[in-house]
């Protein structure tokens, strides 16, 4: 198998670099950057819980053919404040904070990648009135179960630590004879994974949310997307079975971040959705 750390020019495409764009009022204050002036707004949610959004760039940076992209990065972690609470409530009203103050007049795209695919499901439980449709990847078990939260006590100050993530791919490689060729290869990049009362009082505090069945209720076009590889944790079946609007692409090669592992696919099939439900 060959090794390739992720490199931009062979992927095809540049980051539009920017520097953060501000603030969504109201506490905790919550870091933002903003792609593009387009009225149409998807606002994409990170994984971890407790990362950075910067492992997500530039990926889906691509997203913005149709729509302005938007990043948080989530309480607790990268420039966005701490707060004494990280239950998975308060996730939603933060995502609500931020639609209103960046989309108020329009509904959203909601893209979310392992943790931020469970955020998007269940805001768009919550609050289906503010969603045009979601695109979830990296999907794992849904944890809800409609249970009391017994409130815990995590270690403070939180810290964070540096994690490789790795992914597979394929490399199309045309052949002296012009056939094509398929050749595996391994992507890495680098995140910022904050630890403690982030990562794990989110998680942790999940059991109280609805059980999965309770989705069901949810009738908004759904891209969801997985991939050709075995993934453990991927759960891509079981939403299938829940959502009566989701449509399934697999992404041949990757496996639990398939956006990763072929970010032009990815990016066009995304951009066909949200034109066809904009």
């Amino acid at each position: 198998m060959r090794v390739i750390l992720i490199a931009l020019m062979f992927l095809g495409f540049i980051p539009q670099v920017r520097c953060q764009d501000g603030f969504v009022k109201g506490f905790p204050r919550l870091a933002y950057w903003k792609l593009g002036d387009k009225p149409q707004v998807i606002i994409v949610l990170h994984g971890g819980p407790a990362v950075q959004h910067e492992y997500l760039r530039p990926e889906f940076d691509l997203l913005n053919k149709h729509c302005s992209v938007i990043y948080y990065d989530q309480r607790g972690c990268g420039r966005s404040q701490q707060d004494t609470t990280y239950i998975w409530e308060e996730h939603v009203k933060d995502l609500k904070r931020v639609i209103k103050t960046l989309s108020a007049k329009n509904k959203v795209f909601l893209a979310g990648s392992s943790w931020g695919s469970t955020l998007a499901m269940i805001y768009a439980y919550k609050h289906p009135e503010d969603v045009k449709g979601i695109i979830l990847s990296g999907t794992y078990h849904w944890e809800g179960m409609n249970q009391v939260y017994h409130k815990k006590t995590y270690r403070q100050p939180v810290r964070s630590h540096k994690q490789i993530v790795r992914e597979s791919g394929i490399l199309l490689r045309q052949n002296v004879d012009q056939s094509i060729s398929e050749e595996p290869l391994s992507i890495f990049k680098e995140i910022e994974m904050y630890t403690d009362a982030p990562a794990f009082e989110t998680r942790d505090s999940f059991v109280s949310a609805p059980t999965i069945d309770s989705l069901r209720r949810v009738n908004l076009p759904i891209l969801l997307f997985n991939g050709s590889r075995t993934c453990q944790i991927d759960c891509a079946d079981e939403y299938m079975n829940v959502f009566s609007k989701a449509e399934l692409y697999t992404i041949k090669g990757a496996c639990h971040d398939p956006w990763m592992s072929d970010p032009e696919l990815f990016a066009a099939t995304c951009n066909r959705f949200i034109l066809k439900h904009k």
